[in-house]
């Protein structure tokens, strides 16, 4: 099997950066493949956080309350923005 490689353009201070995260004898590839999956999995945990969040608020009629004055806020604030750039 044929390995395809690219080539990245850093800036130096970029590299060494990557370097110095590397484990003994790990490649700058693996490097960045593990900070890709660390990345991926921050983002599924925030997500699944604010689920929570918001499936807990819904649960709450004040803040299901609260939240609903805020969007009509935020309608008629953007109405009247629009309206002031015709």
């Amino acid at each position: 099997m044929v390995d395809n490689k690219a080539t990245i353009t850093t800036r130096p201070a970029t590299r060494d950066e990557l370097q110095a995260l590397a484990k003994p004898n790990e490649s700058l590839d693996a490097v960045i493949n593990r900070l890709i999956t660390h990345y991926r999995s921050t983002q599924t945990r925030n997500r699944l956080a604010w689920e929570n969040r918001i499936a807990a608020d819904r649960k709450n009629a004040a803040a299901v309350a609260w939240a609903e004055r805020q969007a009509d806020v935020l309608v008629d604030r953007l109405a009247q923005r629009r309206a002031a750039q015709e």
